[in-house]
């Protein structure tokens, strides 16, 4: 019997023996299930060996056994024996035996594992296969759709008798996940028959390609193979495996691979086959990185995956991914820094999981790595989220072929072969450390969840939701909050608390909850840093190297939303518990004879007006503020008078007035007069005609995928308005002149990529009425001098080393008189100011332009990168948005000194007429992951209200 992964060469007879036949690297054609080429012949490569001599010194190496069992005693953690072993190519499991009646990859598909790049539906063709043979122990369920309607899966592995009662296992987590109103006798009773639940998710990212693979194999191994680690993780474990999380992007992995195949793998780095066009596969239809969506939760394949995640309550959730090819494998224990809310017991589990993994990597030979690279701070990964609700998260990447085989820059091979046998490695060996030590990890996830209920993690004990500013942006964080399974209640009449008036309908958010490390997380500004990694990366900074940080370093949820949240620890109010759907009750406007009116700022009334444009509704804006039955309409109030509206009666138009403000939830306000007490009337200049703008939004390279899909999804998904995506090439045509509307998301050479001719023909456009806004990269790009979009300029770093003048080789003298002045001496001339992360900073607003009407002061933009704009002077245009005081600038995240003295005051959002049109300026992203809904506001201005204030192209 075989020591060691079994082959793909190796065939199991029908008696569980193993044969063992000799090995060699082979890839079959994967356009032919049997595996051949169009002569009938295997396809072998040979011709590219790997450089890796130890690999045939390992084939000779006697087997040895060494068993190490031994215990944390913090956590009574066990770990399980460890082996030194052969390496062999394929995917199998050493010391099992294998039940013949569960159907093999092979038998069903064709294709022995790690051979062929299996497409979505194929592997639930598999699944379905192994549920038919096992109904007794495997259930396959669909939990979500994707927008191009695939659906997503997980497929439960479990024994006859945990399938049995999988309503009881379900009921059982969740009653432990509230674990306040057990005794201590339930909450032995349901530990002790109770399985680990394991949740194994595989390729969030579309192009990582071989965790699905990898999945079908744990799953088949789950179900047939005899031996140890395998029967006692059936007696000890539930199994969830979601073989794919992003079927969209997937699919566009796996056709643009098979369009690009030839009769064997091309290996290197720029062969079309490993390089996909834009967008490649590694996001969802709307292009939003689904391992980022956990907290603003906008897609529906990750608000699925928490449903059921919180069905379930696994004590380990698996993130499994790929990373470059000169890598090479990636678990945790994760890098510094953790989020401050991890707990130290969940630092040592995932310590444990780490030691096993590590175990049998170091017995099939496998390099890996851990602690470096992949951190645990932001919230919002499919590895941290878990962790606030108790369980452990883990993120595994492997080095990716990106097909069936990629050459790494030393010579050395990786197949696709080898991401399926490692990650079906580390998929086994969590499992196995879950089994081992199922009741240990069981109590801890009790008491996480019992220490975080009893306030153990400090803080404010309540934090208050007032219903103020714009409700359905207060509504909507409180029912994203449930979403998370975060407990709300809503007051039931006008209280005050900590000198906060409270009207009926406000939020309370207790910190006592099951949930409360994640209520901190998500609702406090800042989640701290240590002290020593700070030093450490100030250490770095100063040496122009970068941050030792993975991702955005401010998520506050009230910021995103521009909402207000207090903390507070005095509370004592009539309130009734929130269970996210139960909003205040639509109110219809009142019937006119003269019109309604719209107050403008809100989110719903940006739904209002994409609505009302899209139904042909002739609306107005007014520019200023104005006074009609004694109440005070400010600046970007929405009109729509009966008059302007001939093609409905009053009966008619009231009616599809009411339509719409129940779609959009806006306030709508039924006016008989239109005569101003104070201000403008309907019939001032400042009242403009806001007509239904056709918008284009650029497409392809060089935008970046992320801020075009996200810009998109928020239009389109969250305000419902069409958008019409343009190739970046296709700009220059003549076909420009059918949009009024042109977006520019961020991007990289858009000079490059339209040439002068698509310069110019843009400028064109926009002298003649269009109105062209642009983002990050697209602000870069239109304030470039050499295209003169925006009379705007980039910034140097505030105090750096001027540049030399001299351009000879001969430096004047000069003398170092300490260590400062051999760190000034090393600066780079003429350096750009510090990059920024991920942080979220706070504006300010000008009132004199249209552009800032409904937008309030303390509206945050997620600042990434190191483009700062000095301000426009009065006679180029408005700094409509300016980012606020040094020191009230940070509204999120950690922002070092340099940053927020040089980023104070300068603009954010830019407007300068440009002939007869416009052109708006982002110097961030404000669609920024559809997370930044307090930015919605001032972006529909610019997109939607825009074309009002300037000549229509036609």
């Amino acid at each position: 019997m075989s020591r060691g992964l079994i082959t793909r060469n190796e065939s199991r007879s029908s008696d569980d023996t193993t044969v063992k036949v000799p090995r060699k690297v082979s890839y079959s054609n994967p356009f032919n299930p049997l595996g051949a080429d169009a002569s009938g012949t295997n396809v072998s490569v040979l011709s590219t060996p790997r450089k890796t001599s130890w690999r045939s010194a390992m084939r000779g190496c006697a087997l040895i056994y060494v068993i190490s069992f031994f215990l944390i005693t913090k956590l009574s953690i066990l770990y399980v024996p460890a082996y030194a072993d052969t390496i062999v190519e394929s995917v199998g499991w050493p010391d099992v035996t294998y039940d013949s009646s569960v159907p093999t990859l092979e038998s069903v598909l064709g294709y022995a594992p790690g051979d062929q790049i299996t497409s979505e539906e194929l592997a639930h063709t598999y699944l379905r296969a192994l549920a038919e043979a096992k109904p007794e122990r495997t259930q396959l369920v669909e939990y979500a759709r994707s927008w191009e309607g695939r659906p997503l899966v997980y497929f439960l592995v479990g024994s006859e008798q945990t399938m049995d009662r999988l309503g009881d296992v379900k009921a059982g987590m969740q009653a432990l996940a509230d674990p306040a109103g057990l005794s201590r006798g339930e909450i032995d009773a349901l530990i002790e028959e109770l399985p680990a639940v394991v949740w194994l998710a595989y390729g969030v990212h579309g192009n990582e390609i071989a965790g699905t693979d990898a999945g079908l194999q744990t799953a088949y191994h789950l179900l047939a193979a005899r031996g140890e680690p395998f029967d006692s993780i059936s007696n000890n474990t539930l199994v969830a495996i979601d073989p794919s999380q992003n079927p969209d992007g997937r699919m566009r992995f796996v056709n643009h691979f098979r369009e690009t195949y030839g009769i064997e793998p091309s290996v290197s780095a720029i062969s079309a086959e490993r390089r996909e066009p834009w967008p490649a596969g590694r996001t969802n239809h709307y292009l939003f990185d689904l391992n980022r969506d956990w907290l603003p939760l906008t897609q529906p394949e990750v608000i699925g995956r928490v449903k059921t995640f919180r069905e379930f309550f696994p004590l380990v959730h698996v993130d499994i991914h790929e990373m470059g090819t000169d890598s090479s494998y990636f678990f945790p224990p994760p890098a510094q820094p953790f989020n401050p809310h991890y707990t130290d017991t969940q630092q040592e589990m995932l310590d444990a999981y780490g030691r096993n993994n590590a175990k049998w990597f170091d017995r099939f030979g496998f390099e890996y790595f851990t602690q470096a690279v992949y951190d645990a701070y932001y919230p919002g990964y499919g590895d941290s989220w878990p962790a606030f609700q108790g369980s452990v998260g883990m993120t595994f990447e492997m080095a990716s072929a990106r097909g069936l085989a990629g050459e790494r820059r030393n010579g050395e091979l990786v197949t696709y072969a080898d991401g399926v046998q490692r990650h079906f490695v580390t998929s086994i060996g969590t499992v196995e450390t879950a089994s081992v030590n199922r009741e240990s990890f069981l109590r801890n996830f009790v008491e996480y969840r019992r220490s975080a209920d009893a306030g153990e993690h400090g803080g404010p004990r309540e934090y208050l939701i007032p219903l103020e500013g714009d409700h359905s942006a207060v509504h909507k964080l409180a029912a994203n909050l449930v979403l998370h399974g975060i407990e709300i209640r809503r007051t039931t009449e006008n209280a005050q608390a900590c000198d906060v008036d409270l009207p009926q309908g406000s939020y309370l958010v207790t910190s006592r909850q099951p949930a409360g490390r994640m209520v901190r997380t998500f609702l406090e500004k800042e989640s701290p840093m240590s002290e020593e990694f700070l030093a450490e990366q100030e250490r770095r900074r100063k040496l122009g190297l970068r941050a030792e940080l993975y991702d955005i370093l401010g998520w506050s949820l009230p910021r995103l939303y521009n909402v207000d949240v207090i903390p507070c620890d005095r509370v004592s109010i009539s309130e009734q518990r929130f269970e996210g759907t139960d909003l205040p009750a639509y109110e219809p406007p009142a019937a006119s004879q003269v019109g309604w009116l719209v107050p403008w700022g809100s989110q719903a009334a940006g739904r209002f007006l994409a609505a009302a444009q899209r139904a042909g509704l002739n609306v107005q804006g007014a520019d200023e503020v104005m006074t009609i039955a004694s109440r005070r309409y400010e600046r970007g109030t929405l009109v729509v008078r009966l008059a302007d509206n001939p093609d409905y009666d009053a009966n008619g138009l009231h009616r599809m007035v009411s339509h719409l403000a129940q779609l959009s939830a806006a306030e709508v306000v039924a006016t008989d007069t239109s005569y101003s007490e104070e201000g403008v009337s309907f019939g001032s200049r400042s009242v403009m005609a806001l007509p239904a703008p056709r918008i284009a939004l650029a497409w392809d390279e060089p935008t970046v995928s992320y801020s075009a899909g996200n810009t998109r999804f928020v239009l389109e998904r969250q305000f419902a308005y069409p958008v019409e995506p343009v190739r970046v090439e296709h700009i220059a045509s003549d076909e420009l002149d059918r949009f009024d509307v042109l977006i520019l998301p961020d991007g990289g050479n858009y000079a490059a990529a339209l040439a002068a001719r698509g310069v110019e023909r843009l400028k064109s456009w926009v002298d003649r009425g269009g109105v062209l806004v642009t983002m990050s990269g697209g602000t870069r790009f239109a304030a470039d001098d050499d295209v003169g979009l925006l009379p705007t300029d980039l910034e140097l770093l505030a105090g750096g080393k001027e540049a030399d003048d001299d351009d000879g080789n001969v430096a004047e003298g000069t003398i170092l008189t300490d260590q400062d002045a051999y760190q000034k001496a090393i600066l780079p001339e003429a350096p750009r100011p510090d990059s920024i992360p991920g942080v979220l900073m706070r504006t300010r607003i000008t009132q004199d332009t249209w552009l800032s009407a409904g937008v309030t002061d303390g509206v945050a933009f997620m600042v990434q990168g190191q483009d700062v704009y000095r301000p426009l002077t009065l006679d180029e245009g408005w700094n409509a948005l300016y980012f606020d005081a040094p020191e009230n600038l940070g509204a999120g995240g950690h922002l070092w000194a340099e940053n927020r003295r040089q980023w104070a005051f300068k603009p954010a959002v830019v407007q300068a007429n440009f002939g007869d049109g416009l052109v708006i300026g982002f110097v961030a992203d404000p669609t920024f992951r559809a997370a930044l809904d307090g930015a919605n506001v001032v972006f529909l201005n610019a997109v939607l209200r825009g074309p009002g204030h300037t000549a229509r192209v036609r």
